[in-house]
């Protein structure tokens, strides 16, 4: 069970697992299934008749914030309601996977996705008090709620993040480095997927990068590390796909999630696939 409850001593306790199989929604997915019951129905069936998890970013709640309409943040809490408890809650901290892959000895084994506890304390403390309980409702309207302070965050996130890129794609001995840059075991995962992801991006620098690419990529790159499957745009569906492809070519043996986007009818192979679980764990 991803989120339990349980006793020790005399206190009440919470704590999250990450069971397989593991599925992550960007923005516009969480939307889609939100909306669309017959869509919602079969994701919830084929979820928890497996067991499986739902990915939840603190990204994807800010990004609810932001929504000036407040059916979609309801919409999105009744969707999130029919998964529990199966859901995981991170806050996509690439540091703390780095720092488990840096002790591998190939790129072989995923790790879980580092845990958000503020959020996960927050989610428990809520489910302790009356009237709240085990609930996601308002939970998601929490963070609309505190838009101007979320805000802040997510532009500090997102400007130090695109400064780093813009600074690695200024280094034109960089560039010419991952030009010919392979993606090998002497990179972590973390590094060889955020590297992979970004590669059209630094490789040519008159290609614009502005916030909603690195707040995409960031919807991509731990979930592609840590998730059985995955949902995003067409084109980071795209890159992801040419990554795997220029994994495989260079012979490492480093397991990937499944990524599916609207195009040429993603949403259903990627049901189809979810409810057909499990599939070969070499992706």
């Amino acid at each position: 069970m991803p989120i339990e409850f349980y006793v020790s001593g005399d206190q009440t306790r919470v704590r999250q697992s990450f069971p397989s199989p593991t599925v992550y929604l960007d923005h516009w997915a969480i939307r889609l299934f939100s909306d669309e019951r017959q869509l919602q129905d079969r994701l919830v069936a084929a979820l928890l008749r497996q067991g499986g998890t739902l990915l939840l970013s603190n990204f994807t709640f800010a990004e609810f914030a932001r929504n000036d309409d407040r059916r979609h943040t309801v919409a999105a809490e009744e969707f999130i309601e029919r998964l529990l408890p199966n859901i995981f809650l991170t806050d996509f901290a690439f540091d703390k996977l780095q720092e488990q892959e840096q002790l591998e000895q190939d790129n072989a084994r995923r790790f879980w996705p580092p845990a958000d506890l503020p959020q996960l304390k927050l989610f428990a403390e809520r489910a302790q008090d009356e009237p709240h309980g085990f609930t996601m409702r308002g939970f998601i309207a929490m963070a609309r709620d505190n838009y101007s302070l979320l805000e802040i965050v997510t532009r500090e996130t997102l400007d130090l993040i695109r400064t780093g890129f813009e600074v690695q794609r200024a280094d034109a001995e960089y560039v010419r480095a991952l030009r010919n840059m392979r993606p090998t075991t002497k990179r972590t995962r973390m590094t060889v997927i955020m590297s992979e992801l970004m590669r059209e991006f630094i490789l040519d620098p008159t290609l614009p990068l502005v916030d909603n690419d690195v707040m995409d990529m960031i919807h991509a790159a731990v979930p592609v590390n840590c998730c059985d499957f995955v949902l995003l745009d067409g084109a980071w569906s795209d890159r992801v796909a040419k990554m795997k492809q220029r994994i495989k070519n260079a012979g490492t043996r480093m397991p990937v999630a499944r990524c599916y986007s609207r195009r040429s009818n993603g949403i259903q192979q990627f049901l189809e696939a979810l409810d057909s679980f499990p599939v070969s764990a070499e992706q």
